[in-house]
């Protein structure tokens, strides 16, 4: 057969097939359509609304989108979701994810300042060793009335055992002042200050027999009033977000703002019950004389205050340094969290350390340690003023780099007075440290480049992570994530970040235009 029409046969044959191929199937009508690799306009509606507002959209926004000739989300329903109070709590909810400010597991008060209740009275427990000494037990009050004698001075009974006992007096309380309980007489003791000068508030004051709970029981708190507090402190955290997001303030404001909400009950913490507190609040970062009037039973009440200047927005806020007791632990938390920039081992691992090396104080040059902590103890040092275990401000007048009373006290030429012991090197551990006895402890192994991060706070670390883009970019990053659900780890992620936080700059670092950016984005629009 001629070769010419037995290849004109087979493209015959092959043009027939492609062409019953491609023709559309009899049924084709009940096969389902290929995905589309968009979403579509409802489902982008449906998406944008969870997002923005964590509820799906209404029927009434829904007929927008039908009544829409373009049959595409409107731009000023987005302007709109991104205006409601509902975004800036969605917000919230995410920062919650950064800043655990959930505080309810930290012991807050001094347990000497606990009240609680037997038999009807109120009591502090732990003080009563003190009030009625005893060998066997921990004695109750008696369930009499109170006895004084013609000076009015409160008396006492004797138990079988020897031990003392009052009787109890009625009080109206401070969180409830119009009720009257029944309190043992030396809890309810009104003192303010000892016969030798030492104020009933502090916590040299609350060992003291002649030192109660003070006018109303204004220096004790039961368990409830306790956790009324800490739950303030985690809520007053968020308002500072809340305030930041609705107003369309630049997001840098978190680290830079001086406002600070106070309810009732955190009013009283800071007026009465901080000084004496199991948490270091001592110097207190807040000024007492300027604190709103706030009945301590309002929980409902908010009022914003002005701080001094050393403030840094969240990063000194109590509801952060309770949470992150550390400065170490503020510091990891805030290059992870708001930088991208964990401090952790290398994957190979990190080399044996040698006896010599385990025996160096500085973790800035022990091997193995120095691999984060090069790194993470000059950062550490911004939160150098700033309590540990507390959240008390150590100012610069009242406590200088380096005390002379402080030095005394290292070199046993003088008295240790609590204040050096406290935030002063006096007792060195090692022969490494002897150059920095009589220092505040933040500047202990502190380098010369670095001795200005203690003084100049977390402020100065917030800023300078925001000029060299490194901030900006993580912020960029972990919003992207949330939105999209997933990691920028697909091709071309990289630069759209890049471009991402380079616009978020350049929006006045507006953080509802960045999260817009990212909604309208073909990326978001993919996400199925």
């Amino acid at each position: 057969m001629n070769r010419c029409f037995l290849r004109g046969c087979v493209f015959l044959a092959i043009s027939l097939w492609v062409a019953t191929a491609l023709a559309d199937p009899p049924n084709s009508d009940l096969l389902c359509a290929e995905k589309s690799p968009e979403l579509s306009p409802y489902r982008y509606l449906r998406s944008l609304s969870f997002d923005l507002r964590g509820k799906p959209p209404t029927a009434g926004e829904v007929r927008v989108l039908r009544d829409t000739s373009e049959d595409e989300v409107p731009e000023w329903l987005i302007d709109r979701w991104l205006d409601d109070d509902a975004f800036a709590e969605q917000v919230i909810r995410r920062h919650r994810t950064y800043l655990w400010n959930n505080v309810s597991n930290v012991r807050l008060i001094n347990r000497n300042s606990e009240l609680g209740q037997q038999n009807g009275i109120w009591w502090a427990r732990i003080r009563a060793d003190r009030y009625r000494p005893s060998e066997v037990r921990r004695p109750h009050c008696g369930d009499f009335e109170a006895e004084f004698d013609e000076d009015g001075n409160l008396t006492t009974r004797v138990n079988e055992d020897g031990s003392p006992q009052e009787g109890y007096v009625e009080v109206n309380p401070y969180w409830a002042p119009e009720t009257t309980i029944r309190v043992c007489a030396f809890d309810a003791q009104e003192v303010t200050t000892t016969a030798t000068g030492i104020r009933c508030d502090t916590g040299a004051g609350i060992n003291q027999v002649e030192c109660g709970c003070g006018p109303n029981l204004v220096y004790c708190a039961p368990n409830f009033i306790q956790n009324g507090i800490k739950a303030a402190m985690g809520r007053s955290i968020e308002l500072t977000i809340d305030a930041v997001i609705k107003n369309d303030e630049p997001y840098t404001a978190l680290f830079e703002s001086r406002r600070f909400f106070l309810n009732g009950p955190l009013v009283h913490f800071y007026r009465y019950l901080a000084p004496a507190a199991q948490a270091q609040f001592s110097p207190s970062p807040v000024n007492v004389d300027l604190l709103p009037d706030i009945a301590p039973s309002d929980a409902e009440r908010w009022e914003e205050m002005r701080l001094g200047q050393e403030h840094a927005g969240i990063l000194t806020h109590p509801g952060f340094l309770m949470r992150f007791q550390t400065n170490r632990a503020r510091a990891s938390t805030f290059y992870q969290e708001f930088l991208c920039s964990p401090f952790q081992p290398p994957a190979a691992g990190l080399p044996p350390a040698t006896e010599e090396a385990a025996r160096n104080p500085d973790l800035q040059e022990r091997a193995g340690c120095k691999y984060c902590h090069s790194g993470l103890e000059p950062a550490a040092a911004h939160w150098g003023r700033w309590s540990e275990q507390g959240g008390g401000f150590i100012n610069k007048q009242d406590f200088p780099a380096e005390d002379a009373a402080c030095v005394a006290c290292a070199n046993r030429t003088g008295p240790c007075t609590t204040r050096c012991r406290s935030h002063y090197l006096t007792r060195p551990l090692s022969e490494r440290e002897d150059p920095y006895l009589g220092m505040l402890k933040s500047f202990v192994f502190r380098r010369p480049e670095h001795m200005h991060h203690v003084d100049h706070g977390p402020k100065l670390l917030a800023r300078a992570a925001t000029a060299d883009n490194r901030l900006p970019r993580c912020v960029a990053q972990q919003t992207a994530n949330w939105l999209l659900g997933r990691s920028l780890d697909q091709p071309g992620d990289a630069k759209w970040l890049t471009d991402l936080s380079v616009q978020f700059a350049r929006s006045g670092f507006s953080y509802r235009e960045l999260v817009k950016l990212i909604l309208t984005s073909d990326r978001y629009r993919r996400v199925q």
